[in-house]
Formats: structure tokens, sequence, C-alpha cells
């Protein structure tokens, strides 16, 4: 049985869930204007000042997936499409 992929949209719902109520507080303190990109099935998060190093982190531990890409501090989250190696929207 093949796990389907959530969609984009399915991303940004569990992302903007997940960082709100677990890593906002917890991150804005130290790391404002950073970026979180956080893997929605495990709740784990690479945070850097530099988008591409906090994607590389993450791509290394959990390749080939989609991520929640959000600048911490700012309400407006930020998707890395898979086929989009370093393509995101800001």
């Amino acid at each position: 049985h093949v796990q389907k992929s959530p969609s984009p949209e399915e991303i940004t719902k569990k992302g903007q869930e997940i960082y709100f109520s677990e890593l906002k507080d917890k991150l804005e303190p130290s790391h404002l204007g950073e970026y979180a990109v956080i893997d929605i099935d495990s709740k784990d998060y690479f945070v850097d000042r530099d988008l591409v190093v906090a994607i590389g982190q993450a791509q290394l531990k959990y390749p080939n997936k989609l991520f929640f890409i959000v600048q911490i501090g700012t309400l407006h989250p930020s998707m890395r499409l898979k086929k989009q190696k370093y393509g995101w929207i800001l």
C-alpha cells in the first residue's frame, strides 16, 4: 500500500497548525526573522537564517518530501515544492 503524498494545501494547513500551536512561542524569542522548515509528518523542524541552508538540512534527513516553510515572526508561510529543488514562494 503506497501512501499518497499530501497536497501543498494539506501541507500548508498542517504546517500552520504545527507552527502556531507548538513552535511559534518557542522559536520567536531567539530566532526572529530566521526560517523554519517543518516536516509535517514527524513535526521535526530545521531553523537557519539562510533559507537554502534550512531546506538543505531538511532534505538531508527527509529526502524527496514536501516541507512547510515559515519565516519566524511573520504570518506568511512559504511553500517549497518537491519538483523545484530550490523553488519557494515568499
